[in-house]
């Protein structure tokens, strides 16, 4: 299993989602950030750049097939040949389990309708003896 996580351009975002899903790679964690890449922080006579706004998305990924896959999805759709195209790296995992019914590693990651799983939402509390009730 491996943790693959890519920095890059927002506007890249939809067309690598996309691509992900169609790939039946699912389970994507975006986040926003700022950053300055490989060109440093200062230009010039020392001056502080500007950060760029980014994206950054985690992807926990089964086999080294889905991880050649998924880089392929981000590459293909955020390849640039200007500065600050992004980044993307992985790591190994070892290991993964999905909270709500104890699987673990691969059966934790493969999705919830192959394996005809309701999406259950537990009922609220409520409560009659609040001070708001």
């Amino acid at each position: 299993m491996y943790l693959l996580i890519a920095v890059f351009n927002q506007y890249d975002l939809k067309n690598v989602l996309d691509d992900l899903f169609k790939s039946d790679i699912e389970g994507v964690t975006v986040t926003n950030v700022i950053g300055k890449g490989s060109y440093g922080i200062k230009e010039g006579d020392d001056i502080l750049a500007d950060f760029s706004e980014k994206v950054k998305i985690e992807i926990v990924i089964s086999t080294e097939k889905s991880l050649e896959t998924a880089q392929e999805c981000i590459r293909v759709n955020c390849h640039d040949l200007g500065r600050g195209a992004g980044k993307m790296w992985w790591t190994p995992v070892l290991g993964v389990e999905r909270i709500r019914t104890g699987e673990r590693d691969s059966d934790a990651l493969t999705t919830q309708k192959d394996k005809k799983i309701p999406n259950h939402t537990p009922p609220m509390a409520t409560y009659d003896n609040t001070p708001c009730s």
